[in-house]
């Protein structure tokens, strides 16, 4: 008696082992929606990148006054945080259904689920969920590399060769061109990722 009794607690972990497995793999992504204060901050930002437009021309005075015409230049940094970045993700391509970033120590996390189509053979309207993390480091001296460490589909880290032998080779490069000698590399002076929150700084 205490025997099937054993036996039955074990089919029930199984079967509730499972089942929560199920429920983990098939969970949506969470958009990020940001709220009217964190859109206005972000909004700020990226007014100051987008901002190149001439001023408006104003009619000149027949004796314009010797006075100096000062020349405010545009800002060299950009903060974006965590939650920043994934609520433009959701707001502008609605993707914050389907990918959110995270920010690590000199990393990016990326998480993706897509709904598989019905009509595909296999695993037809299941949720595909996929992770993979990339190191990053640009300025300070040192060679700017993105570094591909790891993608993982449905709980399995997959192998370099079936990664097209990206895995653990620097992307920047082949990305951009020309290596780190390249104009768009040469314009960053500094890239930081910290946890939760991305900074990028301009050359002169």
């Amino acid at each position: 008696m205490y025997g099937c009794g054993g036996l039955l607690a074990l089919l029930l972990i199984i079967i509730a082992t499972v089942g929560i497995t199920i429920w983990w793999i098939q969970r949506p992504i969470k958009p990020v929606v940001l709220n009217p204060k964190e859109q206005t901050v972000v909004d700020a930002k990226l007014r100051e990148l987008e901002d190149t437009r001439l001023p408006a021309p104003t009619p000149l005075p027949v004796n314009p006054p010797p006075q100096d015409r000062p020349y405010v230049p545009g800002a060299k940094t950009i903060t974006l945080t965590e939650r920043e970045l994934n609520g433009l993700l959701n707001q502008n391509t609605d993707l914050g259904k389907s990918v959110r970033i995270e920010f690590a120590r000199n990393a990016i996390n990326a998480y993706l689920a897509v709904l598989i189509p019905e009509d595909v053979p296999i695993m037809g309207g299941k949720m595909f969920r996929a992770r993979g993390r990339f190191s990053v480091s640009i300025g300070n001296g040192g060679k700017p590399y993105v570094i591909l460490e790891d993608v993982t589909v449905f709980g399995i880290s997959l192998p370099k060769a079936w990664l097209g032998g990206l895995k653990g080779e620097n992307l920047l490069g082949d990305a951009v061109g020309h290596g780190n000698k390249g104009p768009i590399l040469q314009g960053i002076k500094n890239l930081r990722v910290e946890p939760g929150a991305l900074q990028l700084e301009l050359a002169d």
